[in-house]
């Protein structure tokens, strides 16, 4: 039944500053249709092996998008326990919709595009529910025309793959205009509060054609650069403390703590120096002290894709031709009265063409997954997947980790088990490294007094250098033999060569989907979250301490080195735990705690195999201690000789 269109002016574009507009050849369009559109608002759902999308004919955008199953064909939930929702529910209305329009040149056209029903086409009668099965595709297509405007926007789903095909066709006046698609707000795991380090909150992310690897907090995006120091609702005139830039035609408002949303406005008219603002509307609850932002930043340069992504999830999209810039805007606000502070909502507006398609992902960052979709398309999606300061070296290691991990998961059944026996094979195969270095160290320390005793007798030879040059060199050339045999340094270098190992454990175990929502005993349901009753963390406090101790280090009775190890020591580790694993997924504490250990055994048995071999008399006949056995040496007289003997050096130079 045809209605009458709704107003427009409810909701605003999300990205809404001005950009250059792209200038593309004419091209010959259809003539407008004589009749505007006239729909009702209705929603059509489209299901997947892998999605439920619910898709509105007001403004063609996406009202839902229900992540149902992994690349794998696993079934897949939100962190806590229900679907997995990948659009903020209660943000759509304030904040925009994911794929609506925005149009550089006419973004109050994009506006009113956004709020009107459009027709949709490729489905048949009043069909609600579009069911695309494996081997499948459905075509979508939403129209609006009135006589001076034509839009369409064409939607393609599959069913074997987390990618869908969209193009955009805006002609205005008979001309064809440039038209970007929006991405956002804050798309991921909706219920996943967690925080810190170990996060990553919904952020615009984008790959340039030189391999370069953007990311963008939302809280950078359009931060406010100027306050309100006078306004008049009458008019709607505003007066700000710093100019607006000349080519911004779009500002955002927020509340005077400089964070809160409040709403869009376009500039119709700017005085004293763009000081003075005539806006179209002010946004309810404008008053003196607000913030003004630009309502939209715009970056040039060439992308392969771009979108927004959280720690497991991601929206991207990469059209079959390079992408000149993309539109970035953000709005915080709260989702409800219990949240401390404002959230950040980041979109991205991604160039979108009539006449080719823009393919964009929707699923979980599988690292395989993302490999099958990068070979498939000529792109590169793996880059998605954060792999820390040290991807050159982790990367290649990533694939053999999972492997193994996935293969003892599927015969234990438990993910927690598959963690401590990789772990444990790891440090077993890598305790030679451990021998050598631990047998270094017993060297360095075993030779410390006769260092320490060099450097002593170097300081006072060198109150007169030139009488006693050539003990000097002895004395030198003495302490290159001693460090040759025994450096410190030679220690350390078997444990740099592990390293990566571990740091590529470490980061594949926060980065890993297969670690999401593992269970391992008891109280662990979760190996990605952190342990709610920090058992998990104190244990591995204790065994951190425990091969600390046990690790060998140069004896010294200087006091400062007594107090740098207990520092070392004990110290250390209460400090780590405190400020790193308190709030560590239980799978990565598990991984250290299980490192510790086994470390802890192999060092004892490292200790039991280096030890000096007790002293013992001359004689072994039962006799031997009464005839009269060779005395062992007295302490200290391997010193006194050694200290003779450089006296001797001495004298025989005077």
């Amino acid at each position: 039944t045809a209605v009458q269109q709704p107003a427009v002016e409810s909701a605003p574009a999300p990205p809404v500053a001005s950009a250059p507009q792209i200038t593309k050849p004419a091209q010959p369009v259809a003539s407008a249709s004589t009749e505007t559109t006239q729909a009702a608002q209705r929603e059509v759902e489209i299901v997947t092996p892998f999605w439920h999308v619910k898709l509105s004919n007001r403004g063609a955008v996406a009202t839902s998008w229900v992540l149902k199953r992994d690349g794998d064909g696993r079934e897949i939930k939100a962190a806590n326990g229900g679907p997995l929702e990948l659009i903020p529910q209660g943000a759509v209305e304030k904040a925009g919709a994911p794929l609506s329009l925005y149009l550089p040149s006419l973004p109050a056209l994009a506006k009113q595009l956004n709020q009107v029903n459009f027709q949709i086409e490729e489905v048949g009668g009043s069909e609600q529910t579009i069911n695309v099965a494996p081997g499948e595709s459905r075509q979508i297509s939403f129209i609006y025309r009135s006589p001076t405007l034509t839009a369409r926007k064409t939607f393609k789903f599959y069913g074997d793959r987390l990618v869908f095909d969209t193009t955009a066709d805006v002609i205005s006046n008979g001309e064809q205009q440039a038209a970007q698609m929006v991405i956002g707000p804050r798309i991921g795991d909706q219920t996943d509060k967690q925080s810190g380090s170990y996060s990553t909150p919904p952020q615009v992310i984008a790959y340039t054609l030189t391999g370069e690897r953007e990311q963008i907090l939302g809280s950078y995006i359009t931060p406010p650069f100027a306050k309100v120091t006078s306004l008049d609702t009458g008019s709607n005139r505003i007066e700000i403390d710093r100019p607006l830039a000349g080519d911004v035609n779009k500002v955002k408002i927020v509340a005077a703590d400089g964070q809160t949303f409040l709403g869009y406005a376009t500039v119709t008219n700017r005085e004293a120096g763009s000081r003075s603002l005539t806006l179209d509307s002010l946004p309810e609850g404008a008053a003196v002290g607000c913030g003004v932002a630009q309502g939209a930043d715009t970056l040039r340069r060439p992308y392969r894709w771009a979108g927004l992504v959280d720690h497991y999830f991601a929206m991207v999209a990469f059209p079959e031709q390079p992408i000149p810039e993309i539109t970035l805007t953000n709005i915080q606000m709260k989702m409800s009265p219990q949240d401390e502070a404002p959230l950040d909502f980041p979109l991205v507006a991604v160039p979108v063409r009539a006449d080719s398609d823009t393919h964009v992902f929707v699923g979980p960052k599988q690292r395989e997954v993302l490999a099958a979709i990068s070979s498939e398309y000529g792109t590169d999606l793996g880059a998605l997947i954060d792999y820390g300061l040290l991807a050159f070296m982790v990367r290649p290691l990533v694939p053999a980790i999972g492997w193994a991990l996935d293969g003892l998961a599927r015969l234990f059944h438990n993910y927690g088990w598959a963690i401590v026996v990789v772990t444990t094979i790891i440090n077993l195969a890598l305790s030679p490294l451990r021998w050598y270095s631990s047998k270094k160290m017993k060297k360095a320390a075993k030779h410390q007094p006769r260092m320490k005793e060099l450097q002593e007798r170097l300081k006072k030879l060198k109150e007169n250098p030139k009488k006693y040059e050539r003990e000097m060199q002895q004395l030198q050339q003495e302490q290159l033999a001693l460090m040759k045999e025994a450096n410190p340094l030679g220690g350390c270098l078997p444990l740099l060569l592990q390293m990566p190992i571990f740091w590529a454990f470490f980061v594949y175990l926060t980065i890993s989907l297969d670690v999401r929502q593992a269970p391992w005993i008891g109280w662990i349901k979760d190996l990605s979250t952190p342990d709610p009753y920090y058992v998990l963390p104190i244990l591995m406090c204790v065994t951190m301490i425990a091969s600390t101790a046990l690790t060998p280090q140069p004896a010294s009775a200087d006091p400062s080195m007594k107090m740098q190890r207990i520092m070392m020591t004990w110290l250390m580790p209460i400090m780590l735990t405190w400020f790193f694993f308190f709030s560590a997924p239980s799978g990565l504490v598990l991984y250290w705690m299980i490192s510790n250990v086994v470390g802890v055994g192999i060092q004892l048995a490292i200790n039991k195999m280096t030890a000096e071999p007790v002293a013992t008399d001359a004689g072994t006949s039962p006799g031997a201690g009464k005839s009269g056995s060779a005395k062992p040496p007295r302490k200290g007289d391997g010193t006194r000789k050694r200290k003779a003997s450089d006296n001797e050096l001495i004298e025989g130079a005077k």
